[in-house]
């Protein structure tokens, strides 16, 4: 996986905007595919929780560098994923390369004139012999990472409703167009 942060000093509320600019364009992306994409990670806090609105002495999110993407199993019937990489290469993303320059097919970047923001492509265990964080291959230039307990995230979700400027600065028109599932916190 990309590398993460462990103190919440390392993280800025400017990359998480950034972040969820990048979720609000990724929304008005894939549209009609959403209902098998859930978001996790560092982003679903500053999601489901409205940071402004917190009780006085409340910690506010720490925040994320990345947008973490769970892929349901379904979008592996009659190989649906190929529509999300073939609508996010037009949209601007491409596949990440690590330290070393080796591409990173399980994270994809997209840049802005004013940032770059990755995305990791999660998805749930789909054979006996899957492994968690092994690569599930998808594409040549497409994977995801399995995660075991990914499939709970889409058991108990919600649709959260992004509003604002995408990572490009544009403001999306339409509102169905821009909503992402999260799971939710009970």
């Amino acid at each position: 996986m990309a590398d993460k942060s462990t103190m919440a000093v390392d993280y800025s509320l400017g990359q998480l905007e950034r972040v969820r600019a990048t979720s609000l364009y990724v929304a008005t992306k894939l549209g009609d595919l959403l209902n098998d994409i859930v978001v996790v990670g560092g982003l679903v806090p500053s999601l489901i929780v409205d940071q402004t609105s917190l009780p006085e002495g409340t910690e506010v999110h720490s925040g994320t560098h990345d947008l973490d993407l769970g892929l349901a199993l379904a979008l592996l019937d009659h190989e649906r994923y190929r529509a999300i990489s073939q609508r996010l290469r037009e949209a601007g993303f491409s596949p990440d390369v690590n330290e070393q320059g080796n591409p990173t097919r399980q994270r994809w970047r997209v840049r802005s004139p004013d940032a770059t923001v990755t995305v990791d492509f999660l998805i749930p265990p789909s054979r006996p012999s899957d492994q968690g964080g092994a690569l599930r291959n998808l594409e040549v230039d497409f994977a995801a990472f399995i995660i075991s307990g990914l499939r709970l995230a889409f058991l108990d979700r919600q649709t959260v409703r992004l509003s604002g400027k995408t990572i490009f600065g544009n403001r999306p028109s339409g509102t169905c167009r821009s909503a992402v599932q999260a799971p939710s916190w009970r």
